[in-house]
């Protein structure tokens, strides 16, 4: 899957038009893996597939870019890149 950025994403040097993640290799041992990650920052959800942080923390993941990257990220383009996963997690 690919996002394209509306404006060139800079983050450390670095300039980002696009951001590919293919959200079908996910196992269930990412999500575990996310889940206790997500719970030893403080967070909770009781549906952390729809909570934008946790969808964050699982493009980090999958991306391998760290999670200041999706943090730093405008707003509608977070937002539309936790969506995405968001979506393919509630089928």
């Amino acid at each position: 899957m690919q996002h394209v950025f509306s404006k060139p994403y800079e983050f450390e040097g670095g300039s980002y038009e696009a951001i590919e993640f293919d959200l079908t290799n996910l196992k269930g041992s990412d999500i575990s893996a996310v889940k206790k990650e997500f719970a030893a920052m403080g967070n909770y959800s009781p549906l952390p597939t729809t909570d934008s942080d946790f969808c964050a923390l699982l493009l980090s993941r999958l991306t391998k870019f760290p999670l200041e990257f999706f943090l730093g990220l405008p707003a509608p383009e977070y937002c539309a890149l936790t969506q995405k996963v968001s979506n393919f997690l509630i089928i």
